[in-house]
């Protein structure tokens, strides 16, 4: 005589496709915010750390870098097609069409059109990336452009998940990002 064991086993609730791309869509909604924490860069055998204060608006991009006791600050600001340097009284401008200007002109040799998404958690519009790696629809690694960009932890930011904790690498160039404040949408 064989018993017959039944009982009801619920399968997990499938996840639509389509969250990725709702979760990216949202993201590409909030043009508006800031950001505070702190950078770390090692470019080969040089090594600077800073804080950092980065507010966007629309295409409108302005960062804030500081060291020690708000020691050599820098400011950087884009609207997208042009770069402002500020170091203590000096201003310089660039064209952002060379794609090199940025570590020229500051030694920081960081993608700043594709930081305003990266920071956010998505890759940015072009080119398109090589690999996403997601895990419950957050972005865990993105190779984009020559870059790897590792999100090691993410926080909830009003009605966003944003990351605060990421690794962007590139040859011989690391950057280190620590997000301790996010404020999304309105006017920072």
């Amino acid at each position: 005589m064989g018993l017959w064991l039944t009982g009801c086993a619920t399968a997990p609730a499938p996840v639509p496709e389509d969250t990725w791309l709702q979760r990216k869509q949202q993201l590409l909604a909030l043009e508006h915010w800031s950001a505070t924490g702190k950078i770390a860069l090692r470019n080969g055998q040089q090594a600077e750390s800073a804080n950092l204060s980065w507010q966007q608006q629309q295409s409108a991009t302005t960062v804030q870098l500081s060291g020690p006791l708000g020691l050599q600050a820098t400011q950087l600001h884009s609207d997208g097609r042009t770069l402002e340097v500020t170091q203590g009284e000096t201003l310089q401008r660039f064209d952002l069409s060379s794609p090199d200007v940025m570590a020229r002109e500051t030694g920081w040799d960081l993608p700043l059109a594709s930081l305003p998404y990266w920071l956010k958690g998505i890759p940015a519009p072009e080119p398109a990336p090589v690999t996403l790696d997601l895990a419950d629809n957050l972005l865990q690694l993105l190779l984009q452009s020559g870059w790897q960009i590792r999100y090691e932890r993410y926080q909830q930011v009003g009605a966003h998940v944003l990351p605060t904790r990421l690794t962007l690498e590139r040859g011989a160039t690391r950057a280190k990002v620590i997000i301790q404040h996010w404020q999304a949408g309105g006017t920072p």
